[in-house]
């Protein structure tokens, strides 16, 4: 194994320090800082970490290839800044750990940074050490006080994110986590593989101790470590589309209430309160007209009653959600009751033609929108237009079903209605109305001339 690893010194390092940049790289472009799970927006500390140690082992590699054509102050400086890479890699690293396990500590990884500097300058000034024994005793503090540690907090870390999300999102995900915790607690230990030294615990936990223990060099073990932790974190991080589907399906949620709210406010428009409406214009036609007639008043009371009864019936049916809609055979049929009731209660002459038969059918939902439409366009005509004459067509095309109600009455300016739209609910209503069910509504009206409200609905097919 070490003869494999001598000869493949140069491959082991490129694909240790490839997997930490691949894994800065993911976690960079797949972080969410705006996401609501916890470590999402301390995962840039993640990131800083694969990206600065992938270059710093990439250093080891190609800086003894530069010595050929480069002063050797230059490559003395370029083994300086590999050492600080290596440096603020673990201080990320530590800092990401820290922020997951213990935030009210996050100012450790800085204070020991400040140790770590403070004893290298101590080092260079009262001893003055060659470059390379600077190098080594920097490269050990820096793994005591920052790499081992930061690997380990990362791990604690990262085994309560693996709880976490397996209330969030799903236990195949937390496994990810749990994986990458495991193998950031396995690189804790082999990140505190240091060379040989005098002092406690290079003495005894070194790259010689651990070759003649297991006979495989620490970079294997740091190579495989980095492999594993970079694979379960990108698919570790599945749990952000799990995140957003919820979001979506929350939104949806909360779309559909909104839908079902303004559908309610147009039911109770549209169904309920004309009802009531319908009822009271009874009432107050029978109270004008009962010392005269009170036969007639009579007849008007009674139709009162009926009428109040049946929006009771609906309330009640409304409540429990079980009033039922209108299904393709029967829509004309309830159309012709709503046309006689009109005519009854209203004593306004309203007529219904329907030309053609259906070549193809209509949903239960558009047979309940236009049925909704035309009791609208005609409170419309007995409230606003003062109509005497009402007329509601219905005409069966190949494609598309044209409803037509017309009077005579006073009539509007339409463009002047369309900038007002907001004032006029009924008008607003009929026109959502349509546009739910895929139609268009065309309003044809002047002054004095009466006014035509005309719904085109497209036919699904048999």
């Amino acid at each position: 194994m070490v003869e494999f690893f001598q000869s493949n010194r140069e491959i082991v390092f490129f694909i240790y320090g490839q997997a930490f940049f691949i894994l800065g790289l993911a976690v960079a472009l797949r972080s969410r800082q705006r996401s609501q799970i916890a470590f999402a927006k301390h995962l840039w500390l993640l990131a800083a970490f694969g990206i600065v140690h992938g270059v710093y082992e990439w250093g080891i590699i190609f800086i003894p290839i530069q010595q050929t054509y480069l002063a050797p102050d230059t490559i003395n400086l370029l083994r300086l800044i590999e050492l600080l890479l290596e440096t603020l890699s673990f201080f990320a690293l530590f800092q990401f750990g820290v922020e997951l396990t213990a935030p009210r500590l996050r100012l450790a990884p800085t204070a020991l940074l400040l140790i770590w500097c403070a004893a290298l300058l101590a080092l260079q000034i009262f001893v003055q050490p060659d470059l390379t024994r600077f190098r080594i005793i920097g490269d050990t503090l820096a793994r005591y006080l920052l790499g081992a540690p930061g690997a380990a907090l990362a791990a604690w870390g990262l085994h309560r994110q693996a709880r976490q999300a397996a209330q969030i999102a799903s236990p195949r995900i937390a496994r990810y986590f749990e994986i990458a915790a495991l193998a950031f607690a396995l690189y804790a230990l082999v990140a505190s593989v240091v060379p040989r030294s005098d002092f406690f615990p290079a003495s005894i936990w070194n790259y010689d101790v651990l070759l003649a223990t297991i006979g495989v060099p620490a970079a294997i073990f740091r190579a495989a470590c980095g492999i594993v932790i970079a694979a379960a974190i990108i698919r570790g991080l599945d749990i952000f589309d799990v995140e957003t589907e919820r979001q979506l399906d929350d939104a949806a949620r909360t779309r559909a209430v909104a839908a079902d709210r303004e559908r309610i406010g147009r039911e109770l428009h549209d169904g309920i309160i004309q009802s009531l409406y319908g009822a009271g214009l009874t009432l107050e036609d029978a109270a004008l007209t009962i010392d005269e007639d009170a036969a007639r008043a009579r007849q008007k009371i009674a139709s009162a009653i009926d009428a109040l009864n049946r929006t009771i019936r609906d309330i009640r049916a409304y409540i429990l959600d079980l009033r039922a809609e209108a299904t393709p055979t029967d829509w004309t049929t309830r159309l012709a009751d709503i046309v006689r009731l009109f005519r009854v209660q209203t004593l306004i002459d309203a007529e219904l033609k329907i030309e053609g038969a259906p070549r193809k059918s209509l949903d239960k939902t558009r047979c309940s929108e236009l049925l909704a439409i035309v009791r609208e366009a005609l409170i419309n005509a007995r409230k606003h237009a003062r109509a005497s004459h009402v007329e509601i067509r219905v005409r069966y095309h190949p494609t598309e079903l044209e409803l037509a109600v017309s009077d005579n009455g006073v009539g509007f300016a339409p463009e002047t209605m369309l900038r007002d739209l907001g004032a006029r609910q009924g008008l607003r209503n009929m026109r959502e109305r349509a546009h739910l069910i895929g139609g268009r509504l065309e309003i044809d009206s002047a002054l004095g001339r009466g006014a035509t409200i005309r719904v085109l609905v497209p036919c699904d097919k048999d």
